[in-house]
């Protein structure tokens, strides 16, 4: 990473040199565990678009695992089976049943022995929200996994199978339709055979193994847009299927596809595959071998859902070419994948955007993963539980968790760990515990503590830094840090941690190293050629821990906004530059050292403001607390408690009370901090029964808009002693809505519809002539 520097980088790579690759094992589910799938000769003779069925069969080339095997099984869901074969001959005794196919053997076979089963089925496939066997109109497709089915594995709505997520095999695909439609499966299309009788037999071929939910289909009036990727090695045919008016937005939906492939070749490694491929369907997007089905609505010749392919063009490596063994380990597909559709815009569009992405990601994921919103719960991205499969916890906690690898390892030994990956495990799959010690071997650093703190345990760690001492030694200066640890979500402290410190120098240079401590708390010294002016820990929010933070230089007066804080500036005076941060910690704060009756703290977070401050200058610090948006809902239990904010200089304080003023109720609102010191702001509640109300002046008309600007909606907070009205005008100053208010304080929240993007202006009046004017920015 830019900033990051591992001063035993180079050591490292020369003990990695010295192992010896480890070998693992490849496990498989119950059906697995006695039969593997080598290859599938999958035959669709006949699709019926106004009845929504299909008539087909399938032969699979099984090899037996065990010895004296007198049965096999294999799933097929909500077809009719009317005959199966077993190399050639037909055996009518066989069940159907639960989904399962149970086929008794005419003779035991044994592990070096091959059967080949030929199974016919007709009807209805098995569809759901999302997975399954779809229609739409003249077009039919599926999508190999399904949300809501558990198991997930949806191969067997279409054909008979062992379907997990370890048995791989070959597939030729011979797909038959009318003649004025085309057949698109993965792989390579070997021919397309004329039957004489105005339909058309599409054969497909995937040389490569994959598991069964990666077969794919789709038929329908598709054109393809072709063109050829210059690979590592070698060319490789890209074609995108779409309906015919839809093939002028392709080029311009998919401009950067070979600049990205080229970025993630060298991330990576060679694609894996014989063709670059994409499918547009009514629902998706899903990441089948070769032919990924994306959505219709994405390809509308902007950049708008760029993300969305690359997130699924990634999936060709990190689960398509290395699968995770169960629906536990799906973060290795999805949370990588999330990592990669930020990531790429690194190198396309650079690091500032990557950042912006990621910091809004991890942002989110502290405040709603574990939410009714989100997953209901804190889990841990290891084993969670399957109707989560393809939550959030998977998808946006596990890529951050990839980012704080990379920034625990270091880019260096981070990417070259993930093309090692994907080569050992190659059109295998594999699972949380062999990727943790396939890591360690392959970068030396032990990954056991790392794993188990950010993938098998539950929350998400918090590094600060409690207190640090500079001392000049000669023409050195050594920096005593004492470093503290605590956790969010659960009660645990993770060992071998590593997080960034930063030091700021007189001139504003800022250098970076890393802190290396286990359990609680921790202490460094560090011996710097500068004298540093101040330490801040992990300035660019290269590692995910339960903070979120921004730091900007501020040299005018004005407002600014650190977004994901919960808190704005307002700098009214300022002589000189400074150089602030504000950190919001999702933890909860230091309990009071003198504990006081009715005093409560907030049990979930608190705020730290620092940096390099002028002599000279007045700030004005307004903080947002919500009961509703997943904040202060633990603390704003009360409704006839006093809301307060409390502020200590640094950890050797206590918790103190100062002067604020609030605007909102006591379960929404905005609290001020006039004259604001850098230091910890925490949020607490009075119990009214031990002290009257807090309130703020009632003599006071003031307006504030919450959030500003905003891409959804906007949260009015007022007080005002008389009857209003609030006003909302467009840049014509044609009014656009209204709201007449009540005495007293009020929240409205508005819900832009049907107006355009733009700026907008608030004019809120009282009966008594006051007026205030805000200005909005409505985004889109």
């Amino acid at each position: 990473m830019k900033h990051f520097k591992y001063l035993l980088t180079i050591f490292l790579i020369l003990i990695v040199s010295t192992l010896t690759a480890q070998k693992y094992n490849f496990n498989s589910s119950f059906i697995g565990d006695t039969i593997d799938a080598v290859h599938y000769d999958i035959y669709l003779e006949e699709i019926d678009f106004s009845a929504k069925t299909i008539q087909a069969y399938t032969k699979v080339q099984l090899t037996p695992l065990v010895d004296n095997l007198n049965s096999i099984t294999l799933e097929l869901i909500d077809l009719t089976v009317d005959e199966v074969f077993i190399n050639d001959i037909e055996i009518t005794t066989f069940t159907h049943e639960d989904g399962f196919i149970h086929i008794p053997l005419l003779n035991p076979v044994n592990t070096n022995d091959t059967l080949i089963a030929e199974i016919h089925y007709f009807g209805q496939p098995f569809y759901e929200n999302w997975g399954g066997f779809h229609f739409s109109g003249n077009y039919a497709f599926n999508l190999g996994v399904g949300f809501d089915s558990d198991p997930h594995n949806l191969g067997k709505s279409w054909f008979p199978c062992v379907d997990d997520f370890t048995d791989r095999a070959t597939y030729d695909c011979f797909i038959t339709v009318v003649d004025t439609q085309k057949a698109i499966c993965g792989g390579t299309l070997i021919e397309t055979i004329d039957n004489g009788n105005n339909t058309l037999t599409f054969h497909w071929q995937i040389p490569q193994t994959i598991p069964t939910y990666l077969a794919s289909v789709a038929v329908g009036e598709y054109e393809v847009v072709n063109d050829t990727f210059n690979g590592i090695n070698g060319d490789i045919p890209i074609s995108i299927y779409v309906r015919p008016f839809i093939t002028g937005n392709v080029p311009g939906s998919f401009i950067h596809l070979k600049e990205i492939m080229n970025n993630f070749e060298s991330y990576f490694g060679p694609y894996p595959w014989d063709r670059i491929g994409y499918v547009e369907t009514s629902k998706g997007a899903m990441e089948h071998a070769t032919s990924i089905a994306y959505p219709y609505g994405c390809i509308n010749g902007g950049l708008s859902y760029e993300w969305l392919y690359t997130h699924e063009l990634s999936h060709m490596w990190f689960g398509d070419k290395v699968t995770c063994s169960t629906a536990g380990d799906m973060w290795l597909n999805e949370g990588w994948a999330v990592f990669w559709e930020m990531y790429y815009r690194n190198d396309l569009y650079g690091e500032d955007v990557f950042k912006e992405l990621l910091h809004e990601k991890h942002a989110d994921v502290l405040q709603f993963c574990h939410t009714s919103s989100g997953d209901g719960s804190y889990m841990p991205l290891y084993n969670v539980p399957t109707q989560y499969t393809y939550g959030e916890t998977v998808y946006d906690k596990g890529s951050t968790v990839v980012q704080t690898m990379r920034a625990y390892l270091g880019d260096s030994l981070f990417f070259d760990a993930v093309k090692g990956y994907l080569e050992e495990f190659a059109y295998n799959s594999a699972s949380s515990f062999d990727m943790r010690d396939f890591f360690t071997n392959r970068t030396g650093i032990d990954m056991t503590d790392f794993f188990d703190a950010w993938v098998f345990t539950a929350g998400t760690p918090h590094f600060s830094i409690d207190s640090f001492a500079i001392q000049q030694n000669g023409a050195n200066f050594d920096v005593d840090i004492y470093s503290k640890q605590r956790y969010k979500g659960v009660d645990y402290l993770a060992n071998s941690n590593i997080f960034e410190v930063d030091y700021i120098d007189e001139d504003w240079n800022i250098f970076s190293d890393t802190i290396h401590f286990s359990g609680k708390t921790g202490h460094s010294i560090k011996h710097l050629s500068f004298e540093p002016k101040y330490v801040f820990t992990d300035l660019y929010g290269n590692f995910c821990d339960a903070t979120t933070d921004n730091y900007q230089i501020i040299n005018t007066a004005g407002e600014y906004n650190f977004t994901k804080t919960f808190c704005l500036l307002n700098f009214e005076e300022i002589t000189d530059s400074a150089f602030v941060r504000v950190t919001h910690n999702w933890v909860a704060p230091d309990s009071l050292k003198t504990p006081i009756a009715g005093l409560t703290l907030s049990d979930y977070r608190y705020w730290k403001i620092e940096g390099l401050f002028p002599e000279n200058f007045s700030v004005k610090a307004r903080f947002f607390y919500s009961k509703s948006s997943q904040l202060d809902n633990t603390l704003l239990v009360n409704p006839e408690d006093s809301i307060v904010i409390l502020y200590r200089q640094n950890t050797s304080e206590d918790w103190q009370g100062i002067d604020f003023e609030r605007i909102g109720n006591v379960s929404f609102g905005y609290i001020y901090v006039e004259n604001a010191e850098p230091g910890e702001y925490t949020l607490a509640v009075w119990d009214t029964q031990y002290v009257g109300e807090n309130e703020i002046s009632k003599n006071e008309f003031t307006f504030e808009a919450f959030p500003n600007p905003s891409n959804e909606n906007f949260t009015f907070i007022f007080y005002a002693e008389e009857n209003s009205i609030l006003k909302i005008y467009n840049s014509s100053s044609k009014l656009v809505k209204s709201f007449n208010t009540k005495k007293g304080e009020n929240i409205i929240r508005w819900v832009p519809s049907d107006i355009a993007h733009g700026t907008y202006f608030v004019q809120l009046v009282s009966n008594k002539k006051n007026q205030i004017n805000k200005k909005l920015l409505y985004l889109k």
